[in-house]
């Protein structure tokens, strides 16, 4: 009876870790703060996984260049960094702030955490967005990525959208 008490204790325990997770990003997608990041997709296809659109986010972009405007700084070699956005009244995001510590959010800014790999690679929760197969031109049109964003500043990928902000 013993031997059986601890694989069935460690598959509890696994699915309750996961379902721990999945439930925070649900929270995440439903109550965190909506925020717009610019973004350049291309459409590459593959044979593997389908179609899907990598995403190019201007942020990634504006903040390796705030990073090598200050590479006398110290920057982790692994970890997070903070950038601070502030939002348009449209919520479409600019980062404004970057390092390790951000200052309080003013009330038309916002936190977002980025991970830094390799010291100098930046990266957001998402760089592929997978979607049916045809659907292809719908997403052609994306400009935007649209993040849910917790006030501690972590995020995740919510969808996409054209040029007006509408979801596609």
């Amino acid at each position: 009876m013993n031997r059986m008490l601890l694989p069935v204790l460690a598959i509890i325990a696994t699915l309750l870790v996961l379902n721990i997770g999945v439930y925070r990003h649900e929270q995440l997608l439903q109550k965190g703060s909506v925020v717009y990041l610019p973004l350049a997709p291309v459409d590459p296809r593959s044979l593997l996984q389908g179609d899907y659109m990598a995403l190019n986010y201007a942020l990634v972009r504006d903040v390796d260049r705030s990073l090598q405007q200050h590479a006398g700084r110290h920057w982790p070699d692994y970890g997070t960094l903070q950038v601070l956005l502030r939002l348009d009244a449209r919520r479409v995001g600019t980062p404004v702030w970057v390092g390790t510590g951000a200052p309080e959010p003013g009330h038309d800014e916002l936190r977002l955490r980025v991970k830094i790999v390799n010291g100098y690679r930046i990266m957001l929760p998402s760089h592929a967005y997978f979607f049916g197969e045809g659907e292809a031109e719908r997403y052609s049109r994306a400009r935007y990525a649209i993040l849910r964003v917790s006030k501690e500043g972590r995020s995740l990928l919510a969808g996409l959208a054209d040029e007006q902000l509408k979801p596609l």
